[in-house]
Parts: C-alpha cells; structure tokens; sequence
C-alpha cells in the first residue's frame, strides 16, 4: 500500500478539474422504542407500507417495513416529494432507518465539500423524517420515545472514469483526497492516517474496489446497490449495541447508588411464586431481552460461499467496532449475571433458615406436647 502512496509523487498525478459522477449515501437509525408491532401497523393500515424484499443474504426473520415516506407526509397534511429518501424502514427492534440519495458531478473538492454540507442537511431533516414516521405508528410501538439514540454513516459512490482508469491508478491519484473524505476533514491527512485507510480496500471484479472507513466508506464501482443493505444493517447494528450498552450503564449505576438492596419479604417465604425480586429481577429480565436481540442482530446476515460480500460485512463489523461494544455488553451482562446469581444464593440461603427454624420449632412444640400428656 506504500508503494501505492508514493505513485502520487513518482508518475501520476491527480488532474484537479476531473470531474466525477456519483451519489452521496446517507444512512440514519433511529431507536424509538423497544418493540414494534409490525403486523398492527400493517392491519391498522396506519400507513402505506410493505414488507422489503428478501435479500439472499439476510435471514428471514430480520424482515423490515419499507414505508412510503411520502404517504406520512400525506397522512400528516403536508406535501413532500422525496425522491432523495430511496429507503425507509420500520425495523421490529424498534428501529426505523432511512437511506438518502443525493446525486452528483463535480470535482473532488466539490465532492468533499458537498459530502459536508449535506451531512449538516439530512441530519435535520432526518430528524423530521422520524418524528412524522414516529407520530403514525406510535400506538405499535412498547415503550414509545422519539428518539433514544441516533447514529449515522456515510458513503460516496464514484462511477468508473471513462478513459479506462485502472482502480490502483486512481487511488494513487486521489488517495489523499479520499481519505479527507472520509474523514469530513478539509485538509489531507498525514501519510501514516492515509496508508491505514487504504489498506481497508476490498474490490470483486479487479475494476472496482471499496475503501470502508470509521464513519464512510468510499465505492468505486456502478454496480453498488446490493452492498447498501450491508452498510444499512451494520449502522442499525451499532446503534443497538450503543443502545444497549448505555441502558445496561443506566440499570447498574442505579443499582450501585442504592446504600442497601433489601429483598422483598415476601421471597423468603417458600413455594410463594408471585414475588419479584425488585430491581435483581428487572436486571435479570434485560439481560434475556438483550441477549435475544443481540443474537438477533448477530446472526442475521449469512454468507454462504460470498467470500466478497462477507469480507466486505467483517470490515465494516471492524471498523464499526462492533466487536467492541459486543463485548462491552457482554461484559456488563456477565456482572448482571453473578449479581442475580448472589442475591439468589443469598434468597437460597434465607429461605433454608427459615425451614430450619420451622422445623426446630415444630420438633421443641412436639417434645412440649409430649411433656404436658
């Protein structure tokens, strides 16, 4: 990949007034509750919508929404032509998501200067798209809130040059710009920053290759849209795992800021079903919920003899960090996990005594009753 950078300074040089063609993508999440009932919104008819298409390498049960955007508006009073939304969907982990679109032909610089601008754009108007979506379906949503978190991801897509320009070439040509790209940064980065970028490439045909990054990928084919649900599910992934992580951070700082835990009194009593053990058992049950869904999420995605498309999900899953934040759920779980275990050893425990002493006094008002006859 050095060898690549150095081309820059050696033999090919970048033509500034290179005009490109493409399109912006912009994908958004929105958490906006803990479940949505997708067959009360499809019954209820509460707006125009149907089920996505089955893609070959997702699971069947990871089945979303795609809702006509418009028609919200529509439901709504208000009038909207979005041809740049290409994508809204109503996920049933409570998540809906949006793609936009926004064509363009311009220079690099241009590009980079458009990519910043319309990031500022579509993160409002996001924002707008949600709160319409979230007001029409809300009564299928558990636990309804617009919104708990957002997230965000980015990808440009260049269309191959004309003249037949090899994509080794080109990176060597624009490598630098790229990597400001998509960095949203209007400088270039140093030469280690972009050494590590481009060493994140990954192409199918030998004339395409796709740069994946922290926050955008940069997509250097005509031939994309099949990758979109990929960039799509790894940014819904991320959004989940942050979601999660912050709720289980939530749950344990309110457990450890109380001075004592007492057990309800009812607990100890034995065969005594209908108890709960307070908070220990709200701890307990999230940790199922989230393991469900997380496993969920996980395994959604499967890639039988798509050497591409599961190279190109494992670096998103990389630079996403999702690995990261998996294992900071899982972490907090496991101490979710022997606290539950404590208190139910210590429940245990103080149920035994009190049999024990049952028992004592039992055999102390038969040796009594012995002594009085």
């Amino acid at each position: 990949m050095a060898d690549n950078i150095k081309t820059v300074h050696t033999g090919i040089k970048a033509n500034k007034e290179t005009r490109l063609s493409g399109n912006i993508l912009l994908f958004y999440s929105f958490d906006i509750g803990d479940d949505i009932d997708i067959s009360e919104i499809r019954k209820k008819r509460m707006v125009d919508a149907r089920f996505a298409a089955v893609s070959p390498y997702f699971k069947n049960y990871h089945m979303p929404l795609v809702v006509n955007l418009e028609d919200c508006y529509s439901r709504k009073k208000r009038k909207e032509n979005r041809e740049d939304c290409i994508a809204s969907k109503v996920h049933h982990f409570g998540v809906v998501s949006f793609c936009y679109k926004i064509p363009f032909n311009a220079t690099f610089e241009e590009i980079r200067t458009l990519v910043i601008e319309n990031e500022k754009k579509y993160d409002a108007q996001s924002d707008q798209d949600c709160q319409v979506v979230f007001e029409i379906i809300h009564q299928a949503i558990a636990q309804p809130v617009c919104y708990n978190l957002k997230n965000m991801y980015c990808a440009v897509q260049v269309n191959p040059l004309s003249d037949g320009t090899q994509p080794d070439a080109f990176k060597s040509m624009y490598g630098n710009s790229i990597v400001s790209l998509l960095r949203f940064e209007k400088q270039h980065l140093s030469e280690y920053q972009t050494e590590e970028v481009l060493a994140s490439t990954t192409g199918y045909y030998g004339q395409d290759f796709v740069i994946i990054d922290n926050e955008a990928s940069f997509i250097y084919d005509n031939d994309y849209y099949e990758s979109l649900d990929f960039f799509e599910f790894a940014n819904i992934q991320k959004l989940e795992l942050q979601y999660f992580d912050r709720l289980l951070d939530k749950k344990l700082n309110y457990f450890y800021s109380q001075s004592s835990y007492k057990i309800p009194w009812k607990a100890y009593i034995p065969f005594f079903k209908d108890y709960r053990l307070g908070e220990i058992y709200s701890l307990a049950k999230l940790r199922v919920d989230i393991a469900v869904i997380t496993e969920r999420l996980g395994n959604s995605i499967k890639m039988a003899g798509e050497p591409f498309y599961e190279n190109l999900y494992s670096m998103l899953v990389g630079r996403l960090s999702l690995r990261t934040w998996k294992d900071s759920i899982d972490k907090k779980m496991d101490i979710i996990k022997d606290v539950y275990t404590v208190h139910q050893d210590n429940l245990t425990t103080g149920r035994g005594e009190i049999l024990t002493i049952v028992i004592i006094v039992l055999i102390a008002l038969e040796g009594l009753l012995l002594v009085i006859r």
